[in-house]
């Protein structure tokens, strides 16, 4: 997917845009919530019983969510920054963005999971 920060639109372009992106993204969101609640109540069960099966599987998960995030936000293609001529540099700067994106949305839906453990 291509995101190119310079593309011109006119305003009733970009509210297109905008409303096809939480379109598109707000369902995602909550599964990825529903996923962060499994993960909260395996994460507990595993605490829990002291179960080697849960234990695997809790850390396959979160692996699992974390490889998965990457994937969605390493295929968004960021265009258009500002004083940056270079292909290569774009590609680059792209690439740290889409990293730093998927890091912390992952952090977050970590720090979640651990946060429902404790509570459930």
């Amino acid at each position: 997917m291509k995101i190119d920060f310079k593309e011109k639109k006119t305003e009733a372009g970009w509210q297109r845009t905008i409303d096809s992106f939480w379109k598109k993204a707000t369902p995602h969101w909550f599964e990825w919530l529903e996923w962060v609640l499994v993960l909260g109540v395996i994460t507990f069960l595993a605490e829990q019983t002291q179960s080697i099966v849960l234990r695997v599987v809790t850390g396959v998960s979160y692996v699992a969510l974390l490889f998965y995030l990457q994937s969605i936000f390493f295929s968004l293609e960021f265009h258009g920054f500002p004083l940056i001529k270079s292909e290569r540099t774009r590609r680059v700067v792209s690439l740290l963005l889409s990293a730093i994106l998927s890091s912390v949305l992952g952090l977050l839906l970590f720090s979640l999971a651990t946060q429902i453990q404790g509570k459930v």
